[in-house]
């Protein structure tokens, strides 16, 4: 059986009884010690040094793309407050200038 392959639907396990060897249930529930040990012992594993590999690869796409994930979230936080400091900025200097134009206009003085 494949990493990426499920069971077939007609197998039915005990309820006891843990994931399939080398399915990806089973890869998911090893610990990156586990799989570290696994890819140490070299090709002489076979379809578990293969599997290893996987699972590795996939855990660090995983992390890779949380990272980018909260990297483009900070960014845009920062674009936020940036444009929300140039808004309050438009409406101060905007307030000043109406209240200069209405204190110093000779129609109103």
């Amino acid at each position: 059986m494949d990493v990426n392959e499920t069971a077939p639907p007609g197998k039915t396990a005990s309820p006891d009884a843990g994931p399939e060897p080398y399915s990806a249930e089973w890869w998911q529930g090893r610990t990156a010690a586990e799989l570290r040990d696994i890819i140490k012992r070299g090709f002489g594993m076979g379809q578990a040094f293969d599997g290893a590999v996987v699972e590795s690869e996939r855990r660090a796409r995983e992390a890779t793309r949380r990272l980018r994930d909260q990297v483009e979230a900070a960014d845009r936080r920062r674009g936020t407050m940036r444009l929300l400091g140039l808004g309050a900025i438009l409406v101060i200097l905007v307030a000043i200038l109406v209240y200069t134009w209405l204190a110093f206009s000779p129609r109103f003085a």
